[in-house]
């Protein structure tokens, strides 16, 4: 009805209310087609036709045009459209559903995998059988490990023509193996070739991998046959059997007999698997439309073959005696600049044709066309820098250039590299200069995220309780769902030590802190934020254990209990909505949690009643990323960063190839190189007729996906490299460019507020400039009212005023006393400042201390001279050590055994002597002055003549000179102790004995104990005197009577091997005192 129409009816009648009033219009009729877009939207129901075409021609849409005229003469239930992934089907399947404007029966576009998924649904419907279900990736290689590990529990077969020498437990037991088995099993699945087939390969062709390989082969295929994998299929299988079983049936389901025409976009892609279904699909009179660039094609590693698309059209029209109607699209007007279009022209000639190449004139801009209006090297920058750090800030400014001053969005810029190691180093180093960026695809194993690991580990304990120790313990309360740092653990540990004692209590932290994870509300009465943090988690995993007991709950509420009781969601959600790398991990982070959720929907959609602890141990034990199917619209927003196989259906109108390093890509390693996978796949495919004539080169993949980059753009490419001592610029910088660019240092500055708040400053801290200075200030002012970081003074280093001066201890109160130790003694001679951060909390143990200490227990104990028995000591407590890896275990075990021998070598000589130890590990305590000492000695040592020896053990590995020893306050302070009768309650000792003098025992500076004595103060009153300054000096520094620790500037700041490090001080851009 017409507007006209509408408006003559009048009011309150009821003509014409239920007259059609939407027209349904074809979208050829809206969309302005070229002549070669039109050949094909005219296509037949039954055309069986090869669309070729050039990156930006319109393959697609001259795909939906035909789509429209079909689905307007037979319906669109009578067209399948495919597409090469599911994004691109998503995307295929809206434009076509927005176009159509009607009700369909299913998904207007959709991935063969997901066709090939309903033909074995329909089956399993019409034989009652249990509804299929997709083996992932990640879960295929999971099987694989358990096929391996079984294999070689039963033993490998003795070397062989069949059995390869390099098919060893060591070679089997890699990654690496697993991976390629993976790939070449898939050539198998891909190629239909059985066991048998393949082992008669192997023998055929002197192949021996081949033949073993079949042993792994068989024993995958019996497991994925079992019961326990029922109606699973992986992918490459789901295309084979569900081709077999519609060959195999007289007549086919309605849904499936009512397609007439087949067209699928991107056929470049399509594996040997796909194609076979698709000749079954077009068996008959039914059409088939392959649209592609066989230039483009991406999926070789997955045997995809860029000559699918003439192979496959040939075959069909074999069987009906008729010919296949090729198609060029050929534009009307220019796609793209021409010095791109050149640079495509340069890349696709060194590509082999795959019987196709007629697409390649659409480099060269029609004659017809009006030439766009080009600033001289404005679509096509390429650069080269002397140090990778420069080349990632060029291409952040010129991102971000881009999108200031030139309008582009976020979403209109894609970075793209070969590897997805190089995109999570660029996405870091993007996220910096604040580009907002989103890697394209699942980036690790749920098990290997940050936040889902966290949440699977609460979930295992929730699932299987079971005591906590103290390592876990702490492990958990620092966990993002804990909440607790460090610092946090160890205010923590001390309220619940003094709740303790005012119980009189005997346990000590470490008991406490285990003990809170059996006892719920043992926090109750200990005050502070912390043990309010530490509550909240034990009544979130409290909570959390209560569902996993209860049978009616399933895992997604268990996994909603822990995440909902964090309150991460909030404050994670608003750190995602900005940029730089906090924003980019918490993005990670949430995708991560999503795809758990989303995981955790589909087993418990599958599995109603299945136990959440088979769902845990899977995702726990699954080593590669699953695809998932949340829902993710960052993209919108955010700059893309895709390999080139992520860049299929999709376009921009900025792609930047970064990192274009000989070695990366192009990356000619051979693939597949221990089984052949990839021969394996040229032979059944024809592009060989023997191993012998199989060619070495990856370079045509490499090119390919070079091509597919460059033809995603379309205005402009950036292409960048780093040329240094240890990597090279690739070879395809001069077939893009022409020519190789001068190398250049790159000193251009932040474009983001941060860089400018800090240029700012440079220029305020180094002009002499008035005009300068005040325009640096000025627009300082102007970014801290906006507040941009960094721009206020208050945030400035050494600006903020003290928070107090007032001392540590008021020496005018006469009863006030300095707590001293010897051990910080010699810290503080050192450098105030940093024995007052350590010993108020600034400092930490680490692993050389807390493997001094298992030494120190070792001689404490040790009574057997020999180094089996003292490392069994310390080797009864390196449980409690931490290591990052198994390496760094080694090493810290020789080091210790280290000590150990050197400790022994000093026993047995003190042994031979005839002296004895009269106190191990004693503790003392006297007044000196205002100062109260406290410490502890390592050993007291009678010698025979009636002489006691002070003995300090030290195992760093800092060398201590004769002259230091003669000095060293640690030991000075022993000396007093025993002058003071510190020591009068031991055996031997009494108010005449001697003392010999005190000494260093080094254990750890080399192959042979050292001993650096100092002399008895009672011989050298000189000696003794300046003790006594000393500890004088000590008491008023330490209680802080001049209101300032003062920082020493030595040798001590950068060693290593010392008490600490304060070099961030020491640096000219942060402190003057540099």
């Amino acid at each position: 009805m017409t507007s006209s129409a509408l408006l003559s009816v009048p009011q309150g009648s009821f003509d014409g209310m239920t007259d059609k009033r939407f027209v349904q219009t074809s979208v050829a009729a809206e969309v302005s087609l070229s002549p070669s877009q039109a050949e094909v939207a005219n296509l037949e129901a039954n055309s069986v036709a090869a669309v070729y075409g050039a990156p930006g021609v319109g393959k697609t849409t001259a795909a939906k045009a035909l789509f429209a005229r079909l689905a307007d003469q037979i319906g669109p239930d009578q067209v399948l459209v495919l597409a090469a992934n599911r994004e691109s089907a998503n995307r295929l399947r809206d434009e076509l559903a927005v176009a159509f404007q009607g009700a369909t029966a299913g998904p207007l576009a959709r991935t063969l995998t997901s066709f090939a998924f309903g033909v074995l649904r329909l089956k399993a419907l019409k034989e009652g059988a249990k509804l299929p279900e997709l083996i992932s990736g990640s879960e295929q290689d999971r099987i694989l490990a358990e096929v391996i590990g079984e294999v070689l529990e039963g033993g490998l077969p003795e070397v062989s023509k069949t059995w390869p020498a390099q098919f060893n437990p060591q070679v089997i037991g890699l990654s690496g193996f697993r991976a390629e088995l993976r790939d070449f099993i898939t050539v198998c699945l891909e190629h239909g070739i059985n066991v048998t087939e393949l082992r008669a390969l192997g023998e055929k062709h002197e192949k021996p991998e081949w033949s073993a390989s079949a042993l792994f082969f068989e024993r995958y295929l019996q497991k994925v046959s079992s019961e326990e994998f029922s109606g699973r299929f992986d992918a490459s299988s789901l295309l084979r059997i569900a081709g077999q079983w519609l060959s195999a049936q007289a007549q086919w389901p309605e849904e499936l007999a009512s397609i007439r025409t087949i067209i699928v976009d991107d056929a470049q892609e399509l594996t040997p698997s796909a194609m076979r279904l698709l000749k079954v699909l077009a068996d008959g009179d039914r059409g088939l439309v392959l649209i592609g660039d066989p230039d483009a094609s991406t999926l070789g590693f997955r045997a995809a073959d860029p000559r699918a698309m003439a192979n496959l059209a040939d075959s069909v029209v074999a069987s009906r005696g008729s010919s296949v109607r090729q198609i060029i699209l050929s534009p009307i007007f220019s796609v793209r600049p021409t010095e791109l279009s050149q640079v495509l022209a340069r890349v696709s000639r060194q590509i082999d044709t795959a019987r196709a190449g007629r697409q390649r004139k659409s480099h060269v801009a029609p004659a017809a066309a009006e030439p766009a209006v080009e600033e001289a090297g404005s679509n096509l920058e390429v650069r080269i820098f002397s140090q990778q750090t420069g080349e990632s800030a060029w291409l952040a400014r010129t991102i971000r250039e881009l999108h200031l001053f030139e309008g582009y969005q976020w979403s209109e810029i894609a970075v793209v590299a070969r590897s997805r190691a190089t995109l999570e180093q660029f996405a870091v180093s993007l996220a910096n200069e604040s580009v907002p960026v989103e890697i394209l695809g699942a980036q690790s194993a749920l098990r290997d995220e940050f936040a889902s690991r966290n949440l699977l580990i609460l979930a295992e304990l929730a699932l299987n309780p079971r005591p906590i120790d103290v390592r876990f313990a702490v492990e958990l309360l620092t966990s993002v769902f804990g909440g607790l740092d460090t610092l946090g653990i160890r205010r923590l540990r001390r309220a619940l030590r003094r709740e303790e004692l005012l119980a009189d209590g005997l346990r000590n932290s470490d008991e406490l802190l285990a003990n809170l994870f059996e006892v719920p509300g043992s926090l109750t009465s200990i005050r502070g934020s912390e043990a309010r943090k530490a509550e909240r988690f034990l009544k979130v995993l409290s909570d959390a254990t209560a569902i996993a007991a209860d049978p009616t709950q399933s895992i997604e509420d268990l996994l909603w209990c822990l995440w909902s009781g964090s309150g991460l969601d909030k404050s994670w959600q608003v750190l995602s909505n900005g940029v730089g790398e906090v924003a980019l991990q918490a993005n990670r982070d949430l995708d991560a949690v999503v795809a758990l959720f989303a995981a955790a929907n589909r087993f418990a959609e599958r599995n109603p009643n299945g136990d959440p602890r088979v769902f845990v141990a899977q995702q726990l034990s699954l080593g590669l990323p699953e695809d998932t199917l949340a829902l993710n619209d960052s993209f919108a927003r955010r700059v893309t960063l895709a390999t080139p196989s992520g860049l299929i259906g999709r376009r921009f109108k900025v792609v930047a190839l970064p990192n274009l390093i000989e070695g990366v890509w192009p990356n000619l390693r051979p693939r597949s190189s221990l089984l052949g996978a990839n021969l394996l796949d040229a032979l059944q495919t024809g592009r060989i007729e023997s191993v012998a004539k199989a060619s070495k080169s990856e370079l045509p993949d490499e090119l390919r996906m070079l091509y597919k980059a460059i033809g995603a753009s379309s205005d402009k490419v950036l292409v960048s490299a780093t040329d240094s001592e240890d990597e090279q610029i690739s070879q395809f910088i001069g077939l893009i460019k022409g020519e190789i660019p001068e190398r250049e240092n790159y000193a251009g500055t932040q474009l983001t507020l941060r860089g400018l708040a800090g240029s700012l400053r440079r220029t305020l801290a180094r002009s002499n400039s008035l005009a300068e200075l005040d325009s640096a200030a000025l627009g300082l002012a102007r970014l801290a009212s906006a507040g941009v970081a960094g721009a206020h003074p208050d945030s400035w280093y050494g600006m903020l005023a003290l928070s107090t001066n007032e001392p540590l201890v008021d020496l005018d109160d006469p009863e006030a006393q300095v707590w001293l130790r010897p051990s910080q003694l010699e810290n503080f001679t050192k450098c105030p400042l940093h024995w007052f951060l350590n010993a108020h909390g600034g400092g930490d143990s680490n692993f050389s201390a807390n493997l001094g200490s298992l030494v120190h227990k070792a001689l404490e104990l040790g009574v057997d001279l020999n180094e089996d028995s003292l490392w069994g000591l310390v080797e009864s407590k390196w449980h409690t050590l931490s290591f990052e890896s198994k390496w760094l275990e080694e090493v810290g075990e020789r080091k210790a055994k280290r000590m150990i021998s050197n400790m022994v070598q000093y026993l047995r000589k003190f042994d031979a002597e005839g002296a004895k130890v009269i106190g191990r590990e004693v503790n003392f305590e006297f007044e000196l002055g205002r100062a109260r000492v406290r410490g502890q000695v390592d050993r007291l040592e009678l010698y025979p003549d009636g002489r006691v020896m002070i003995v300090d053990l030290k195992t760093g590995a800092t060398n201590v000179s004769a002259e230091d020893a003669r000095k060293h306050a640690q030991l000075g302070l022993y000396q007093l102790a025993f002058a003071n009768g510190a020591f009068t309650e031991l055996e031997g000792v009494d108010q005449n004995t001697s003392l010999a003098g005190a000494k260093l025992l080094l254990v750890g500076t080399g192959d042979k104990p050292v001993e650096r004595s100092q002399p008895s103060l009672d011989e050298s009153p000189e000696s003794k005197a300046e003790f006594h300054r000393l500890i004088e000096a000590a008491t008023s520094g330490m209680a802080m009577t001049d209101r300032v620790f003062v920082a020493q500037i030595d040798s001590h700041c950068t060693n290593s091997n010392e008490f600490g490090s304060c070099q961030i001080h020491l640096t000219k851009a942060v402190s003057y005192g540099g």
